[in-house]
């Protein structure tokens, strides 16, 4: 059976915030490059390499996506930034994925809490609530429709991750 997988990571640790710099500037932390790369590196070793990234625009969003893509050998071009990903919530992520290419049929999506466990708390036939840590991710397959067709609700797996695997 075809599927469609979405992932949801959210990005890893970044520094903490100062009076001298805004939220959105906030950079990776030698911790968060680390669990970056630990989340590309089980991501690579599931063989669940995604068609296309998308990543607020965020320096710790954007600093994550972009190890990812490097480690995964994604195409500079299949990453992509969406200012409307900048702490987005659930619902406002959910909405977005009627906008990616039809043709991707697994996106990443690297973004923040609380909006990235929200919408994962909604993956599945049993929905549960879903933490996400620092790199933690949630990947849901869903049957083959087009992404402006898929339900939350509707996943037929989820596969939680994190980098303390």
């Amino acid at each position: 059976m075809d599927s469609r997988r979405l992932t949801l990571l959210r990005h890893g640790h970044a520094e903490p915030a100062r009076e001298d710099r805004e939220d959105f500037d906030r950079p990776l932390s030698s911790a968060g490059i680390s669990e970056a790369t630990r989340a590309a590196e089980r991501i690579r070793a599931d063989h669940h390499l995604p068609d296309l990234i998308v990543a607020s625009p965020a320096r710790r969003t954007s600093s994550t996506a972009g190890i990812l893509a490097e480690m995964l050998g994604v195409a500079a071009n299949r990453l992509q930034f969406l200012p409307k990903l900048y702490l987005a919530s659930g619902g406002l992520i959910w909405r977005l994925l009627p906008s990616l290419d039809p043709a991707a049929r697994h996106v990443l999506i690297c973004g923040h809490n609380p909006g990235l466990s929200d919408l994962a708390s909604c993956f599945g036939p049993l929905p549960r609530r879903r933490e996400l840590p620092t790199a933690g991710r949630v990947s849901a397959i869903f049957r083959d429709q087009a992404w402006i067709s898929l339900e939350p609700g509707a996943a037929l797996r989820c596969d939680v991750g994190s980098q303390y695997e």
